[in-house]
C-alpha cells in the first residue's frame, strides 16, 4: 500500500519549505552536517557494491553518491524521492549515465528493473498522519527485497531515546526484526554508530548446509 496523498503532500510540503529556506544542505533533510557521512558509511559496511546497481530509495539530494564514489567502483544507481525540488538539485549535482534519478512514491510500482542492493536513510523518520507506519515500514521493505537480488539496508530513528518530537517516528528495534525475520534469517541489526538510530540490512541469501549451519555466503570457496 503506497502512501495517502495526505502524508505524501505533508512530507513534500515540508521537504520543499526547508529547500527554499536552506537550499542544498543536511538542514533541509533534518540532518545535523557530518551524521549523514556516518549514515551513509554504516549502510554500505556490509557489502561490496563495486559493480552493483544500488536503488536509494528517499534519496534526498543524492549525496550516498559521495560514500559510494569514495568506497566503490563501476556501480550504477538509481535515485526515488517523492520531493520535485529535491530530485531537480540532485540530477543538477550527480547526473550521468549510470547515476539517475526518478521523483515519486516508491510504492507506486514505478521501478520496473531488478538492482542487487537497495539502501534508505531516513524515510521512516516521519509520523504518518493516515497510515500505521510500521505497515508502511513493512510494505517498503517487501516491495524492496522483491526487486533486490542481494538485500537491503535501511536507517531507522530509535524509540530508545531520551526525548521525542512531535512530528518524527521512533521506530521499535524489536518490532523491526519481527518483521526482518518474515523475509530472511540473514540478518544485521546494528546500534554502535548512533545511540538513537539503528540500521537494519536483511540479506536474501539465508541458504545453509544443515550439516554444520553455516550461511554459505561465509563459506570459503
Amino acid at each position: 500500500m503506497q502512501l495517502t496523498n495526505k502524508d505524501k503532500n505533508e512530507i513534500i510540503q515540508r521537504y520543499s519549505e526547508r529547500y527554499r529556506q536552506y537550499g542544498y544542505s543536511p538542514i533541509t533533510l533534518g540532518w545535523i552536517k557530518g551524521k549523514q557521512d556516518i549514515r551513509f558509511d554504516v549502510l554500505t559496511s556490509l557489502q561490496d557494491l563495486s559493480n552493483k546497481s544500488i536503488l536509494d530509495i528517499g534519496c534526498g539530494f543524492g549525496d550516498l553518491n559521495i560514500t559510494l564514489k569514495n568506497k566503490f567502483d563501476n556501480y550504477y544507481y538509481l535515485g526515488m524521492d517523492i520531493v520535485p525540488d529535491l530530485i531537480t538539485e540532485a540530477k543538477r549535482r550527480y547526473l550521468n549515465k549510470n547515476i539517475n534519478f526518478l521523483c515519486g512514491d516508491f510504492l507506486e510500482n514505478l521501478v520496473s528493473q531488478e538492482f542487487d542492493f537497495a539502501i534508505a536513510s531516513g524515510i521512516f523518520n516521519f509520523k504518518l498522519k493516515e497510515q500505521n507506519n510500521y505497515s508502511f515500514i513493512e510494505n517498503v521493505i517487501r516491495e524492496a527485497l522483491s526487486i533486490c537480488r542481494e538485500g537491503i539496508a535501511f536507517d531507522f530513528l530509535s524509540d530508545k531515546v531520551d526525548f521525542k518530537y512531535k512530528h518524527t517516528f521512533h521506530s521499535s528495534p524489536e518490532k523491526i526484526l519481527k518483521i526482518a525475520y518474515k523475509y530472511s534469517r540473514n540478518i544485521v541489526l546494528r546500534n554502535d554508530y548512533m545511540p538513537f538510530e539503528f540500521a537494519l540490512y536483511i540479506f536474501k541469501d539465508d541458504s545453509f548446509e544443515i550439516s554444520d549451519t553455516v550461511f554459505n555466503k561465509h563459506k570459503k570457496r
